[in-house]
């Protein structure tokens, strides 16, 4: 399997979810932008010097309102 089949096979399953957030009204962020599932899932699988935390901010009714992906370097 070449290497850009691999990245597209390791993407889709978080571009689906992010998707699914999205037509639930949840908003998405990377480091501080809004952003769309297909950026944020291309960004998660290629950040070769860290990784992407998830922080996850609820409503008022405790359902999740935003997720946020913040940029974490290895040292």
């Amino acid at each position: 399997m070449s290497h850009d089949k691999k990245h597209n096979n390791s993407v889709k399953p978080l571009k689906s979810e992010l998707k699914l957030y999205r037509r639930q009204g949840v908003e998405l962020y990377l480091d501080g932008s809004p952003s769309k599932p297909k950026t944020i899932a291309r960004a998660c699988m290629i950040a070769e010097d860290g990784c992407y935390m998830r922080d996850y901010t609820e409503d008022e009714n405790g359902r999740i309102a935003r997720v946020d992906f913040d940029r974490i370097k290895n040292t």
